[in-house]
């Protein structure tokens, strides 16, 4: 491979990239974020930031959850916007703070320009903007995209102070790390990664000090010399916001505690626990999968690859370059095989991999740039590679719910890999009926939901409705004016009611395999109007006496009592019974039933 010119870009070409590609980051990020049905995880999620606003206090869980730094960050979000109280809360609301994430990640790429080179920093931004992937998981209120963007600052900030950075790049790496450990468990994974990267990077290649003054430079330059013990710059600072966060403030100890002994349940969990994948499941995420349709990022994982080797391979003036560019990209094959390990595998979980594979495509892709002969191959290249990334934006597309092609829509589709267990979207269709039978009745309508896992994310969409209640079985007494049920339950429901009294709406899906029907009940018939008496005619002549009758007199009838009709077969006279105390629900949450 020949060798890679030190300039690739000029500076206006290079901002015009940046600018195009945080545009694409725009139209895919910001557009219908509301369009898509919330997956259980976000309506817990939701669920769990709305007590915290009300409470003022994280209860943190060791055994779910994960840390309150997403909720901090929604909280802090949520002054900044404007949101108001959490009775007036939409998806697009939670689903902002995961964007900001997002697009904060990619003006982080900028921290590694010199590493990359601006043509493979630009490539990699673009990258980052179309990634289905990258697109999916941004527009979706879980911690990931916050853990992503918190491992890039770390990283970017040891980075730069590698390359003469002041100790301020430490404490702020530092800080960053805290709030990784805050956000979730899953973290640890890319700090042992992490390590074993910066171990075979010093062994092969040696120091990441810069053999001269880099090209590029953000912050002022720290004067000759290393503190003393540099990882006290780190360690402090994570230390301090780790607990800070976790204890609610220094009020809260009990849950820094916690926040370690939590090692102990996700070491069970990591068996699988129900989410058991073989051991290429995320490498098929990245090159090819196919359930009827096909999704492939394999244009990001060819260039990461060619990244990887020219890392190794390459001819570099400044050897704490190439330290950094080895030492990526043994972080990402060992992050990467540290998950495929586990059993237990979500898509999301290889996010923070994907990142880094993102940035050696960059960099993969500036040394093919470099490796052509002449503008013209340059050029074709070029094309090639606009293409490629037009392919990403056109898979990202399906996944906003704002294609123009609704047969193109894929954003709860169970064909989209990325949309793990999601909430069907006939489910809208279900709360668009319900709904409109409630109406205004919101505080006196009953509501009955029976399913295992209490329906979730139903309990988000009904948080302001007084008097519903979820059942993970059938109960004795079954009157509510609207009854939700899922296949399960569905004829032990049907046999405790008089169906004469209800209407019947199915199927509405709540996730693959689940179907709920719901049960509507009819509207009373209207009470007989009593008759009118028939206005009083003008007075008759006086007839001619009839002879009396002299036979014996007949008794009078005796008038007959009013009995009212027994109720039909089957209603229960009784209000419908909710529980006390609802069943454990996904992650944990326990929501309580406003009667």
């Amino acid at each position: 491979m020949a060798p890679r010119k030190e300039v690739t870009l000029s500076l206006l070409t290079f901002l015009i990239l940046v600018v195009v590609a945080l545009g694409l980051a725009y139209s895919y990020r910001f557009q219908g974020l509301e369009l898509r049905p919330m997956h259980t995880d976000e309506a817990i999620l939701g669920m769990k930031l709305a007590e915290t606003w009300n409470t003022g206090h994280f209860t943190y869980d060791p055994k779910d959850f994960h840390g309150p730094a997403l909720h901090q960050v929604s909280l802090l979000w949520s002054k900044l916007a404007g949101w108001g109280d959490p009775t007036t809360w939409t998806e697009a609301n939670l689903r902002m703070v995961t964007v900001m994430c997002s697009m904060a990640l990619l003006l982080v790429t900028l921290l590694f320009a010199d590493a990359l080179g601006r043509y493979g920093t630009a490539i990699a931004m673009l990258l980052m903007a179309s990634s289905p992937m990258m697109v999916f998981y941004s527009r979706y209120f879980i911690m990931e995209m916050l853990l992503v963007l918190l491992i890039a600052l770390t990283l970017g900030c040891f980075w730069r102070y590698s390359q003469g950075g002041t100790r301020l790049w430490l404490v702020l790496g530092g800080c960053a790390l805290g709030f990784q450990h805050a956000t979730k468990e899953t973290f640890i994974l890319n700090v042992g990664a992490a390590v074993v990267g910066w171990l075979v990077a010093r062994s092969l290649i040696g120091e990441f000090e810069p053999r001269k003054a880099s090209s590029f430079s953000i912050g002022p330059a720290r004067k000759k010399g290393r503190p003393a013990r540099p990882w006290l710059w780190v360690a402090l600072p994570a230390v301090f916001i780790s607990v800070a966060a976790f204890s609610n403030g220094f009020k809260d100890w009990q849950a820094v505690g916690d926040s370690f002994l939590t090692y102990l349940h996700y070491l069970e969990r990591s068996g699988g626990s129900g989410h058991e994948k073989p051991w290429h499941y995320y490498i098929s995420l990245i090159f090819w999968r196919k359930d009827t349709l096909i999704w492939t990022e394999a244009l990001i994982g060819g260039l990461a690859l060619i990244g990887m080797i020219y890392a190794f391979i390459g001819d570099f003036k400044n050897t704490g370059r190439q330290a950094f560019l080895v030492f990526l990209s043994v972080y990402s094959l060992v992050l990467l095989m540290g998950y495929s390990v586990l059993s237990y595998k979500t898509p999301w979980s290889i996010l923070s991999a994907q990142h880094a594979f993102i940035l050696l495509a960059g960099l993969g892709a500036g040394a093919l740039w470099s490796a052509m002969p002449g503008a013209f191959m340059r050029w074709v290249y070029n094309i090639l590679l606009g293409l490629g990334i037009l392919h990403l934006c056109n898979q990202s597309l399906g996944l906003t719910g704002t294609h123009p092609n609704p047969q193109l829509e894929y954003s709860a589709d169970p064909r989209n890999p990325y949309a793990y267990s999601h909430t069907q979207k006939s489910l809208l269709k279900l709360l668009a009926e319900v709904n409109t039978y409630v109406g205004d009745q919101g505080d006196t309508k009953t509501i009955q939901v029976i399913s295992r896992d209490s329906g979730w994310p139903l309990p988000w969409y009904w948080r302001n409705w007084k008097k519903v209640g979820y059942q993970d079985r059938v109960p004795e007494n079954l009157d509510a004016d609207v009854i939700v049920v899922d296949g399960e339950f569905y004829d032990q429901v049907k046999a405790r009611i008089n169906a004469a009294n209800y209407t019947e709406h199915y199927p509405y899906g709540l996730r693959p395999g689940i179907i709920l029907s719901v049960l509507l009940r009819k509207a009373p018939a209207p009470a007989p109007v009593p008759a009118v008496p028939p206005p009083a005619a003008s007075p008759a002549p006086t007839p001619t006496p009839a002879p009396a009758d002299t036979s014996p007199a007949k008794p009078a009838p005796e008038t007959e009592a009013a009995v009212p009709p027994p109720p039909p077969e089957g209603t229960l006279s009784q209000p419908p019974s909710f529980s006390p105390s609802l069943p454990n629900l996904p992650g944990g949450l326990v929501p309580q039933p406003q009667l």
